[in-house]
């Protein structure tokens, strides 16, 4: 009871709605996608998508657990608001890359379990000025997260024309004060390439985070549930 108490406490910080109700849904494999979910592939045009964590490309070094799948995932609002922003960048030659979306419970338990090991073969890579334990203290990484609500993407640009990420200036999860959004530690060109983006996502009504300029959320209402089935690409569309 403790535990469900403290994951919806963060939730709801999180996602900025103090208040509200936070529910738990299943974390067994489902059949079909439960309602209100879809694969953002199917209404994002032009979506590119590479699930770091289903790989071994990610600050952990391995896949992580509850990735079985390659698609994206999201809640019909939070991809239609994807949509919006995809849309807009398509006219100035630009797509979307999606490296994270809906991110199973179960994942965030992995990334707490692993914090407590003594493997840091991934610290040059991605956290070189940190330890773990101030992943945690200095917010790049919670207890839970918006992404397993189904409203959180992490996502960079890439040019229509030639297949190719623009140049952000780093690496997805890179767990440092170059990240920032507007950090001085980057180029002009790389801190502008950082605002094409979050101009974008913000006039499509998703919120960034401030430490990564890759996370955007969906803002909202709620009640928010927290997921826990695992992700994979053979789920039947949800009924509504």
């Amino acid at each position: 009871m403790l535990r469900n108490l403290m994951i919806a406490a963060a939730a709801l910080a999180l996602a900025g709605c103090a208040g509200e109700k936070v529910l738990e849904g299943p974390d067994a494999p489902l059949d079909r996608l439960p309602d209100g979910l879809c694969y953002a592939d199917t209404l994002v045009p032009h979506l590119r998508t590479e699930l770091k964590y289903a790989g071994c490309d990610n600050f952990v070094g391995r896949p992580i657990r509850g990735y079985e799948g390659k698609r994206a995932i999201l809640g019909r609002p939070a991809a239609e608001a994807l949509a919006r922003a995809a849309r807009e960048l398509a006219k100035l030659g630009y797509g979307l890359l999606v490296w994270d979306a809906y991110r199973p419970t179960s994942a965030m338990r992995d990334f707490y379990d692993w914090s407590k090991t003594a493997d840091d073969a991934m610290k040059a890579q991605f956290y070189p000025n940190l330890t773990k334990r101030q992943i945690y203290a200095q917010r790049y990484i919670g207890t839970m997260s918006e992404h397993s609500m189904c409203i959180a993407v992490d996502v960079t640009l890439y040019r229509l024309d030639t297949g190719r990420e623009v140049d952000m200036g780093g690496r997805h999860d890179l767990l440092d004060a170059s990240s920032a959004l507007d950090s001085p530690l980057v180029t002009p060109q790389q801190r502008a390439n950082r605002r094409l983006l979050h101009d974008a996502m913000a006039a499509a009504g998703m919120r960034g985070y401030d430490k990564e300029w890759w996370h955007y959320f969906l803002p909202g209402e709620g009640p928010f549930t927290l997921w826990g089935f695992p992700v994979h690409d053979r789920m039947k569309p949800a009924l509504r």
